[in-house]
């Protein structure tokens, strides 16, 4: 079992990848990223990177910084046109990838380096 502080950041952390996950489905259903979707991801991964950086998880702080980054672009530049398949799929995999992250340090483990 995790020390409370991460226990605190798992949860936090598993309600933002389901968020995420849910935002990024639906908006590729819809054919794109509406302007509330590239805001709620983009304050996901900015919390989840400021919380990880703080818990000193640097893989997942720069894995939520590089998803935000791509979400900033979108939401300031306002690109013509977005792939959002390949958009999603980045999500989805940052998604897979911090979930596995959960589980591991729900179960004591360290982060992955």
């Amino acid at each position: 079992m995790a020390e409370p502080m991460v226990e605190v950041f798992i949860f936090e952390t598993r309600q933002f990848l389901d968020q995420l996950e849910q935002i990024s489905m639906g908006s590729e259903g819809n054919g794109g990223f509406s302007e509330d979707d590239v805001n709620e991801i983009f304050r996901a991964m900015h919390t989840i990177k400021g919380s990880a950086a703080m818990m000193m998880f640097e893989e997942i702080s720069t894995l939520a910084h590089s998803v935000e980054d791509i979400f900033y672009y979108i939401r300031e530049l306002h690109p013509k046109q977005v792939d959002t398949t390949a958009i999603t799929d980045i999500v989805l995999n940052a998604v897979d990838f911090m979930r596995i992250e959960m589980d591991s340090l729900d179960a004591g483990n360290n982060p992955s380096m």
